[in-house]
């Protein structure tokens, strides 16, 4: 009985290594960037977005989720270096606060970025004194 012990035990520790090794990549495809849809759904629950602003929230969200999308698909076919992927998706950060600063308020664009992990101190004034930032007409009951 020892010696089963003794042979299961070896081929836990043979198959486990491999097992990570194909489990791994399988996982790491599952966690792919949420669809434009997810990101409008996730917005309009935790931004408390009006119908309006879902409207036009959601081609903005699209149109930049799409751009997202081709950068990370250069960087996986390595036809671009890791330099200037991150350097584009800055650039298309800012784009997209910009456009969406045309329909969500100041404080919703504030809690966006801090959803997406980017809400930086230094954003809150600039938005504040920025044009554009509550052009949705009628979001001053909206939030909390």
């Amino acid at each position: 009985m020892t010696m089963r012990v003794i042979c299961i035990s070896l081929m836990i520790l043979f198959f486990t290594p491999l097992l990570v090794t194909v489990t791994a990549p399988a996982f790491a495809q599952d966690q792919q960037a949420p669809s434009a849809d997810d990101i409008v759904a996730k917005m309009q629950s935790k931004l408390n977005l009006t119908q309006d602003q879902v409207a036009a929230v959601t081609p903005i969200i699209e149109k930049f989720s799409s751009k997202r999308d081709e950068l990370r698909q250069s960087m996986e076919d390595g036809t671009a270096d890791k330099e200037s992927i991150h350097s584009q998706m800055k650039e298309l950060r800012e784009d997209e606060k910009q456009e969406l600063s045309q329909v969500l308020s100041s404080d919703q664009i504030s809690q966006w970025q801090q959803m997406q992990g980017h809400g930086h101190k230094h954003d809150s004034p600039a938005q504040a004194g920025g044009e554009g930032g509550n052009n949705d007409g009628g979001t001053s009951g909206v939030g909390g």
